[in-house]
């Protein structure tokens, strides 16, 4: 909790107004970080609302690839309403696929990553090693004379991730990502926490978690004139 109201605190002090999409304007403080012992307890916060309950059905929702906000909503989650049916931006996109929809958001990044290989015909080696890897052949082109065949497959991150920890624990590249370039214009919203690494312990038999925040609010400050900003760490 120290941790918490100090960040709160330097946010303050020592963070700038800036403007931001939403119109409210946000006292911003980048490169923060917080550190938790899970051996000491969960770190819930409780000098401010805590939607517990939401947010569980929330992360239920993300594990399980969901991209509606009628199932989040069935997990006690309706935090996503607003972004499925609200938000002008989204109801204009062509990519939007009727009421509720949220697009390619966390989840579907998460357990449905999709992942493409353009090879060269030339190449058979490589399209026989990617297919025996699961990657299936969906096109077949041509460009400035070289032939090439392009391979998709769904990957799944968290089970990935899962299968190093059981299978390579003292690997550096357990991890998985939610920030798809290319699918951005098709989220409902981008995804603020967007990096996960895992860092097991084989001696302790402990596993670690970094997390990468690209935007976090950390509360709502009302200067006593009828003015609210938000507060942010990124």
């Amino acid at each position: 909790m120290k941790q918490y109201l100090d960040l709160v605190r330097d946010v303050i002090d020592n963070g700038t107004l800036q403007g931001n999409r939403t119109g409210i304007r946000t006292i911003s403080l980048p490169g923060a970080m917080l550190r938790f012992d899970l051996q000491k307890g969960f770190p819930a916060i409780t000098t401010r609302k805590l939607a517990f309950k939401s947010a569980i059905g929330e992360m239920v929702g993300f594990l399980r690839g969901v991209k509606n906000a009628g199932e989040f909503r069935e997990l006690g989650c309706k935090v996503w309403d607003q972004n499925a049916n609200e938000n002008a931006q989204w109801l204009a996109n062509p990519f939007r696929q009727g009421h509720d929809d949220l697009g390619e958001i966390y989840g579907v990044q998460w357990r449905q990553w999709p992942g493409y290989k353009r090879i060269p015909l030339s190449n058979p080696a490589a399209i026989e090693m990617a297919e025996q890897a699961g990657f299936r052949r969906i096109a077949q082109d041509e460009e400035d004379g070289v032939a090439f065949v392009i391979l998709y497959k769904a990957i799944d991150q968290v089970r990935q991730c899962l299968d190093t920890i059981a299978n390579d624990p003292g690997s550096r590249r357990i991890l998985f990502h939610g920030w798809n370039c290319a699918q951005l214009d098709e989220m409902a919203l981008p995804p603020c926490h967007l990096l996960y690494q895992f860092h097991p312990n084989v001696e302790t038999r402990e596993i670690s978690l970094t997390l990468y925040i690209r935007s976090n609010d950390l509360g709502l400050l009302s200067d006593g004139q009828e003015n609210a900003h938000y507060l942010a760490a990124a």
